[in-house]
């Protein structure tokens, strides 16, 4: 870790718990008399009984008495594990305390284990170990357990049933709805989930990277962490009786049964499920989203202390290409059968539209374009390869890579070339499943090869993707986009190396196969990832975190499909949805967006640089707007460092700050998304931002102070944006 990422991580945790007092040591007690082990962490206590089996009833705040769980922990069939011997107690080094249960559930041995990590007050990890004790397979697909509480007692609502909550990262989801609910709603209805060109799939169970539970001035954080399987935080609901309480925490299973290694054991086997965090946090919805943040940076989750990534320029917004080819699919596809769709005449006419929408003069002039509005990196989209999704440079037309990569830095004082990189490309997006051997193909359980689908898995597409991909990189890539990277099985191929099936988790794990392939040759090439499962559409299926923080992965993570209604998505709320992620998340984002909408305020180039800490824009505006875009990207590049790796801190959706901590510096983006301008007051604690007390000096707008409170009075135009620095003095 360096100095700098060190300071920050220290200015963090001040913030995060700054109002915590001294609290004792976390301590755990056993009553062998009575088998009850209790664990207690600063305000949080866990009480777990052992008698007549294993069962956690009870966690509380103890010094503002809220009651989280208040009824029988919740087992499969309603039983309890019956225990194995008296818990384990253990005391770490630095003063972590565990108590570890064991116990037969039927034909599975149980292993739960909650610990209170020190120096974390208000904290209890929890988790859990099944195993098959049998020697027999045991199908395990509908194992849950989790903590309880009451919500309703026959026709009456529990007074808890009315606490607020809502999930994390989405508080505001990627359509623009508010995700903020009580929780009777879990008891009411369920919700749906989606994935790539599926209908919705209904669930009674709600499912998130966490969920913050709301208490007027204190809050509750669950939040589930699994490094190795896609594993989520989850509520639902159960009948006992007539009452129905919810069950949260524990371990199970969702959307189309993640984590897949919990779905069958094997006799002798066993299966470790992920994380549960539980932690009563001082301060509202946002203070746990930033304990959220600050649980998964300690994780390995987190921006680098040298992110610099360089700001593209997309040449897509004015190029046809696209489009043209998009076209041309979609009447092949009509008009022709299934094996004749991308043969000989496919790949002629793709080579005439290449010729006519994707020649070198043309890119040269989307170069000066990005030279002349300050951007860093030519990105190019869909045209580049010989054919689509082809990752074969086209030389013939395009020059020698490493030519028109020179040329660009030489002529253009461009620092680097970008390229967009179609992995499964197949219909209905734009690709070419004819781009990796027949032996790449999906086979279905007939062992019939698809005719558009590609299996990531397997051999051939492995290896000839990464073959493509490092001759690029040779060349002198930047980064590439890692898209159309949808699940596209089930594969029953034997000879691929899956399961067979093969199943979304062993696509998933493909993806970052090819990425360490890459990485691990050329680590400074930046890579994006699309969802791991839904790809190039909107749809968020996997955990953020998922795959991030191994050796050699990704380093970024694409923001969402905002890219072409950019304003649009911005004014209807879509794109806010970007600040809660910011809130919950420091991975990168990655965004190019169309600045044709955009507005003599340069307002979406200024809120998507604010959301995104790796920008890229396209599409040349006309007069005012383009020449107002042009300053601001002259103001935002001595700025950049702010935005790429600092710390975001929100003061509300409107009002961002991105703070630099070992400077004692911060930058503040306040936006105004009404047709009328607005005066306000911004007020802010410069602890709560991440600098230390005492004076702050404010550039941009007159400002006050008002004991710790530092008050801001500004005016922003309709639809526009303003610009704060921020400097403590020292």
């Amino acid at each position: 870790m360096t100095p700098s990422s060190l300071c920050c991580r220290t200015v963090l945790l001040l913030v995060f718990t700054s109002a915590v007092p001294a609290l004792a040591e976390p301590t755990v007690t056993w009553d062998a008399g009575q088998g009850r082990a209790v664990l207690t962490n600063g305000p949080l206590e866990l009480t777990v009984e052992t008698r007549p089996g294993l069962n956690p009833r009870s966690l509380r705040n103890v010094q503002n008495g809220i009651v989280y769980a208040d009824r029988d922990y919740s087992w499969p069939g309603g039983a309890f594990p019956t225990p194995s011997g008296s818990p384990d107690i253990s005391r770490s080094d630095d003063g972590s305390q565990s108590v570890t249960l064991k116990g037969r559930l039927g034909p599975l041995q149980i292993e739960q284990a909650f610990t209170a990590p020190a120096n974390q007050p208000g904290v209890i990890l929890e988790n859990l170990t099944i195993g098959n004790a049998t020697d027999n397979p045991v199908a395990t697909a509908d194992f849950k357990c989790g903590f309880a509480k009451l919500l309703r007692s026959g026709k009456t609502w529990s007074p808890d049933a009315e606490i607020r909550f809502c999930p994390i990262p989405y508080r505001r989801e990627t359509n623009g709805q508010m995700q903020e609910f009580p929780l009777r709603e879990v008891a009411e209805h369920g919700i749906t989930y989606g994935g790539w060109a599926e209908p919705p799939t209904p669930t009674p169970i709600w499912g998130a990277e966490g969920w913050v539970w709301s208490h007027g001035p204190a809050s509750f954080l669950l939040a589930k962490y699994n490094p190795d399987s896609m594993e989520w935080s989850l509520m639902e609901p159960e009948k006992r009786g007539t009452n129905t309480v919810l069950r949260f925490g524990g371990a199970g299973l969702w959307k189309h049964g993640h984590p897949e290694s919990a779905a069958r054991l094997e006799p002798g086997k066993s299966c470790r499920f992920g994380e549960t965090r539980l932690q009563a946090v001082i301060g509202d919805w946002k203070h746990a989203f930033y304990a959220y943040r600050g649980y998964l940076e300690a994780k390995g989750c987190r921006t680098p202390s040298d992110y610099n990534p360089p700001i593209h320029w997309n040449e897509l917004y004015d190029n046809e290409y696209y489009f043209k080819a998009c076209e041309l699919c979609d009447q092949r596809l009509k008009n022709h059968p299934p094996a004749e769709v991308f043969g000989p005449e496919f790949k002629q006419q793709t080579k005439k539209l290449l010729a006519q929408f994707y020649s070198l003069d043309l890119m040269k002039g989307e170069a000066a374009k990005a030279s002349e509005l300050g951007c860093e990196s030519l990105y190019l989209d869909p045209g580049w390869d010989v054919g689509s999704s082809e990752q074969i440079w086209d030389a013939d037309r395009l020059g020698p890579m490493a030519s028109f990569v020179r040329m660009v830095r030489e002529n253009y004082g461009l620092k680097a070339v970008s390229l967009w990189c179609s992995l499964a490309g197949v219909p209905p997006t734009y690709g070419d499943p004819n781009v990796c051997a027949p032996n790449a193909r999906v086979l279905d359980k007939d062992g019939k090869p698809a005719h558009f689908l590609l299996c990531l898995s397997s051999p051939a597409f492995l290896d000839t993707k990464e073959q493509r991909l490092l001759e690029v990189c040779r060349n002198g890539v930047a980064f590439l986009m890692f898209d159309s990277n949808q699940f596209s099985g089930p594969c029953y191929d034997k000879t691929h190396g899956h399961q067979v099936p093969s199943t979304r988790e062993d696509h998933a794990r493909a993806l970052l196969e090819l990425t360490r392939r890459v990485k691990a040759k050329y680590p400074n090439v930046l890579i994006e990832m699309h969802d791991f499962i839904t790809g190039p559409s909107g749809i968020h299926y996997t955990p953020s975190y998922y795959g991030y923080a191994r050796p050699h992965s990704f380093d970024c993570l694409w923001g969402h499909e905002f890219m072409w209604n950019s304003m649009d998505d911005l004014l209807s709320r879509r794109a806010v949805s970007l600040y809660y992620y910011n809130l919950a998340y420091s991975i990168p984002l990655y965004l190019h967006v169309s600045l044709k909408p955009d507005n003599e305020n340069a307002l979406v180039l200024w809120w998507f640089a604010s959301t995104c800490r790796h920008l890229g824009v396209g599409g040349k505006a006309g007069g005012p707007v383009w020449e107002a875009q042009k300053k601001a990207m002259q103001i935002y590049k001595p700025l950049k460092r702010f935005y790429t790796r600092g710390a975001f801190y929100g003061l509300d959706e409107m009002v961002h700050v991105h703070t630099l901590p070992d400077l004692g510096e911060a930058v503040v983006n306040a936006f105004n998304l009404d047709d009328k301008p607005v005066d306000r007051s911004i007020q802010f604690r410069p602890d709560e931002i991440g600098l230390p007390a005492g004076p702050i000096d404010v550039d941009g707008a007159p400002a006050q102070r008002d004991g710790n409170e530092v008050i801001v009075n500004v005016s922003i135009p309709a639809r526009g944006h303003l610009l704060l620095k921020l400097r403590g003095r020292r």
